[in-house]
């Protein structure tokens, strides 16, 4: 298994410590230009600073998915993808139960973890394409070109 060099997009990171940075500065800056009271009454000057960390936490996700994809893409077999592919949607259905059951609180914040790293995870490997799919579907083109002639 050759893993490829991961493709870091610069404008991506760039854009994240702007977003990152202005929603640090802007913390002090709404708590100073505005009273308890006009925050209460303006909730979305109150949410600035908070939306523009998390765009940042997010466009650091798709960084994230943009480098695994870029390493793992035509490198893993189609039955090692699919045996992760199951484990993880198995963390899924284990933290849907624990979420979902009324006997233990303490499964409730686990099931709740465990349902928020595997839907995470999920959103990941799903952009990871094993080895065979895109063999076929190359195989698919040749054969659809071969046809048309």
């Amino acid at each position: 298994m050759k893993i490829s060099r991961p493709r870091i997009p610069k404008g991506l990171v760039i854009a994240i410590v702007v977003c990152f940075i202005l929603g640090l500065i802007a913390i002090p800056v709404v708590n100073n230009a505005f009273t308890e009271e006009q925050l209460a009454k303006n909730v979305l000057m109150a949410a600035i600073p908070f939306v523009l960390i998390f765009v940042s936490i997010l466009l650091t996700y798709i960084m994230v998915i943009v480098i695994v994809a870029t390493m793992l893409n035509n490198n893993i077999s189609a039955s090692v993808h699919g045996k992760i592919e199951k484990v993880i949607i198995a963390g899924i259905l284990l933290g849907i139960f624990g979420m979902f059951q009324s006997w233990f609180f303490k499964a409730y914040t686990v099931g709740f973890i465990v349902l928020l790293f595997s839907t995470l995870s999920y959103i990941l490997w799903s952009h990871v394409m094993p080895r065979v799919v895109q063999q076929r579907e190359e195989l698919d083109a040749d054969f659809a070109s071969s046809q048309a002639v």
